[in-house]
């Protein structure tokens, strides 16, 4: 059997007047451009690809031939993360899920709607517009107003299977086209010990993980040293006045993402653990809450919306200094992936 292989090229179209903001991703067709740029293996992270067969799955791979379709799909299977790590999180919320307030069905599916909706006039037949940047961020704007709590930590609503792949699919493409940019940036670095930029799927989103682990234990005790204060029918309002509710206003203006986190959890959980399990718990629901719920998943796709609107140095790396390089041109991409970059060997004679 021949060894199976995709080959592709596309264009990142830049902002005028930024090396941070990507307006577009042009796929170029089957026949064009391959005769200025030869097809290279993946990178090594395949951040190249995927960001390739991100775009032709989001476009249901109408422009690859029919030879071809199957394996981009089990490529994007087999190379992207994002999937499986959804998957394995959201098992291990099902305790937190069962016990959260639900929003209104009529919300949650009002939200996917208008998601999918700009999805559809996002992706062209070869083109991915990100223009249409605003209107996703007015769209979940809209429905983090509606549900009445913000996204930070939230566990109220599930996004149906196909939503969740779809934004899945999007975010995927999203940050690994962050990373294109950065390996171009550092590409033009002066000093890479000093100038570098980096993208890590989980610090983006949530810088000091441990921090606001120790933060939310802080609270944790001061809730519990507070209830006697505050629930006794005997209870002295000058202490709840004067001590209590300025400490409350203190922890939610200062430790606004460790307040989330313990307010969204069931009690029950939180007073079942030892105070060093606790620490673990906290830490390990933060990582499963971003990876592996339906509000963290449009809490990072949001911070990579962010990242275009203003540019990834105003959201990411406010470190990256201006590159001198002239004005910003379209990065040009083009790859060849067989099955043995993606499953290390290929089929049998």
């Amino acid at each position: 059997m021949k060894n199976l292989s995709l080959t592709m090229g596309y264009e990142i179209k830049m902002n005028a007047g930024s090396y941070f903001k990507p307006t577009a991703i042009k796929i170029w067709d089957q026949t064009s451009r391959f005769s200025e740029f030869t097809p290279q293996a993946p990178f090594k992270y395949m951040n190249d690809a995927l960001v390739g067969i991100g775009l032709q799955k989001m476009n249901q791979y109408k422009n690859l031939p029919f030879s071809e379709r199957t394996f981009a799909e089990q490529c994007f299977k087999a190379v992207d993360p994002y999937s499986q790590l959804y998957k394995n999180s959201n098992n291990r919320l099902k305790e937190v899920f069962q016990s959260a307030h639900r929003p209104s069905t009529l919300t949650v599916e009002n939200f996917e709607k208008n998601i999918n909706d700009l999805l559809d006039t996002a992706m062209s037949e070869n083109e991915l517009n990100l223009n249409v940047v605003p209107q996703f961020l007015n769209t979940i704007k809209k429905f983090e107003q509606e549900i009445g709590s913000p996204l930070i930590y939230n566990f109220s609503f599930q996004l149906s299977e196909k939503t969740t792949e779809k934004i899945l699919c999007f975010y995927s493409v999203l940050f690994h086209l962050r990373t294109l940019v950065a390996l171009d940036y550092n590409a033009h670095t002066e000093d890479s010990a000093f100038e570098c930029v980096k993208c890590d799927s989980i610090s983006d989103y949530l810088p000091k993980a441990d921090f606001t682990v120790n933060d939310a234990l802080m609270y944790w005790q001061f809730k519990k040293l507070s209830t006697p204060f505050i629930a006794h029918k005997d209870k002295d309002v000058r202490i709840e006045k004067l001590l209590i509710e300025p400490l409350q206003r203190s922890f939610n203006q200062y430790n606004h993402n460790a307040c989330a986190l313990i307010e969204n959890l069931p009690q029950s959980l939180l007073t079942s653990c030892s105070p060093a399990e606790l620490e673990e718990v906290l830490h390990h629901t933060q990582m499963d809450w971003l990876l592996g719920s339906s509000a963290g998943l449009v809490f990072r796709l949001r911070e990579e919306l962010f990242g275009l609107e203003h540019g990834y140095d105003k959201v990411f790396w406010p470190e990256a200094t201006p590159q001198k390089k002239g004005k910003p041109q379209g990065l040009k991409i083009c790859f060849e992936l067989n099955e043995q970059d993606v499953f290390g060997q290929s089929s049998a004679a």
